[in-house]
């Protein structure tokens, strides 16, 4: 009888090193969209950070009955890494943004106010004429 060795294998086959390219591949093509969205979202919630302190002043001025002035929250020098100014008009907080994925974008920021005692609720943020979508606005204050 005639004895043969088997040598054992060495190395990887074609067809396996093709099989991990493709999970890889197809990992990559469901994680970067993912990621850029995560991007896109931690760049509009600074938004909210930068208007934080004005919406404060905000606050407390509509809860005394009074006018809100702008130029006492420093609104012209709200700025950030992305969001490049805040601006007020009639209620509403608009903030733009002039780096990362969201240039050239701006998303207002509007009080929800409680229809039996008049207070402040929250906060809504809107896209004006699609600006930023809504899938990028803050969680803490989509529609």
């Amino acid at each position: 009888m005639h004895s043969m060795k088997r040598t054992a294998q060495k190395g990887f086959t074609l067809i396996e090193l093709m099989i991990v390219v493709a999970i890889i591949g197809i990992l990559a093509a469901i994680a970067l969209p993912a990621y850029q969205d995560y991007t896109a979202r931690s760049q509009a919630s600074e938004g909210l950070t930068a208007t934080a302190g004005a919406r404060a002043d905000f606050g407390v001025a509509s809860s005394e009955g009074e006018d809100y002035d702008p130029t006492v929250s420093g609104l012209g020098n709200l700025t950030g890494r992305y969001v490049s100014s805040v601006s007020f008009s009639a209620s509403i907080f608009t903030v733009a943004f002039d780096q990362g994925v969201l240039e050239g974008g701006s998303f207002d920021l509007s009080p929800r106010i409680s229809t039996t005692d008049g207070q402040i609720q929250g906060w809504t943020c809107r896209n004006p004429q699609g600006a930023v979508q809504t899938r990028f606005l803050p969680a803490a204050c989509r529609p």
